[in-house]
């Protein structure tokens, strides 16, 4: 759980300087994978919290954002209109990568309906390794 907690806090870290309005999750930002990048950022803080409150029925909520979020990024991918920060010409493993990530997404739904613990703990690190594996090579 030291490390699940030591990643969270550098994932989370990590997407700080992106910024909210007070109005709860309007982004100042207007790219579609930062927005996505920001909700995802407040799914895995409800995730981490609802680990430690054993509320394993709060974990899904959160993540409905994050897949309307998903939607508007794939469309942008296939209009031309985003640029990775590093590696931009393997757009084709960052789909890959962000694939996995949202099957592994998807587990960790169904395992949170479930009440199985120890297949969310599994699961949220296996997401949290491929966020690191994907800003480790995608971002600055």
């Amino acid at each position: 759980m030291k490390r699940l907690s030591i990643i969270v806090f550098f994932a989370a870290l990590s997407l700080s300087a992106l910024t909210f309005s007070e109005g709860h999750k309007t982004m100042v930002t207007e790219n579609p994978l930062k927005v996505e990048m920001v909700l995802l950022n407040e799914a895995f803080k409800n995730l981490i919290e609802s680990i430690v409150r054993n509320n394993l029925h709060g974990i899904e909520e959160a993540f409905h954002d994050v897949h309307m979020a998903r939607n508007k990024t794939e469309e942008a991918i296939e209009r031309g209109e985003i640029t990775l920060p590093k590696n931009n010409d393997k757009i084709k493993e960052f789909i890959e990568i962000d694939e996995k990530f949202h099957t592994n997404l998807e587990g960790l739904i169904k395992a949170s309906k479930k009440e199985d613990m120890k297949k969310i703990q599994q699961i949220t690190s296996r997401l949290l390794d491929l966020c690191i594996q994907c800003h480790v090579k995608f971002r600055d």
